[in-house]
């Protein structure tokens, strides 16, 4: 899980640091001692629970809870203070928890049970499944993952046809932003790898997505998917495939066409 500590008192910090190891061990922590430097962890990181306190120097951890749900609405904001009087302002900003200090474990415990937006932890050796012959999908542990952009999917059903082999920026603007112009394809393109990249990140899978300078693929040894089973001649792959492949997308009519081949 990775969580931001954001407190101007270094002892506080290193103490929830060591409490939330006991409660919930293996999270990688980020600390912050006021507002500006919590808003440049949260830009720079994907952060899940951001713990704030309230009184810091200059701008307070309410006005930090209402940045952070501008900038970041999907992050876990856990007010703790050793101010009481602060928890209807608090609680009247929507957030998952308010812990008194000296933080409890057992009130810390009962915080990170009930966040608003539950911490997907990824399971020790799991991968993402690939569904490409029908309607492509992906699913984590069996539920349907749901991308925040149907573009960032497209990119991931398209890298995930390359089997490794990489994709130009070139490549992915003219076959997926067909309808744009140049410089919108390529605007089009950085948002739909910022979006896949974060939900790809979700689910402990980041390490899918291999991005360099202009060169974009995936790690095949990472994903569970009926196409590769079907290429390498498993035999629970060989009925699957039943004439749909990436059914959604135009561009993928290519390869019906070498799967009836192969």
């Amino acid at each position: 899980m990775k969580v931001l500590i954001a407190d101007d008192e270094r002892f506080m910090r290193e103490d929830l640091e060591r409490a939330l190891e006991r409660v919930h061990p293996g999270n990688t922590c980020y600390f912050a001692e006021n507002f500006d430097s919590a808003v440049r962890v949260i830009k720079e990181n994907e952060i899940e629970v951001a713990f704030l306190d309230i009184n810091m120097p200059g701008k307070s951890g309410l006005e930090l809870a209402k940045e952070i749900k501008v900038m970041r609405p999907d992050v876990n904001i856990i007010v703790v203070t050793a101010h009481a009087e602060y928890a209807l302002n608090a609680l009247r900003l929507y957030v998952s928890g308010f812990i008194l200090k000296p933080v409890m474990d057992n009130e810390l415990k009962e915080a990170l049970d009930n966040l608003r937006v539950p911490v997907i932890e990824n399971e020790p050796g799991s991968k993402l499944t690939v569904r490409c012959f029908g309607n492509f999908e992906v699913f984590h542990n069996g539920k349907i993952i749901s991308f925040s952009r149907q573009k960032g999917k497209e990119l991931l059903a398209y890298l995930i046809c390359l089997n490794g082999a990489t994709a130009s920026r070139g490549e992915l603007c003219a076959n997926l932003f067909e309808d744009s112009s140049e410089a919108k394809a390529y605007e089009h393109l950085k948002k739909a790898v910022q979006s896949l990249k974060k939900d790809l990140e979700k689910y402990g899978a980041g390490d899918v997505l291999i991005h360099a300078r202009n060169s974009y693929a995936v790690n095949p040894a990472l994903l569970d998917c009926d196409y590769y089973d079907y290429l390498h001649n498993k035999p629970e792959a060989k009925g699957s495939y039943r004439g749909q492949f990436l059914s959604q997308y135009s561009w993928a009519e290519v390869y019906i066409y070498a799967l009836e081949e192969y």
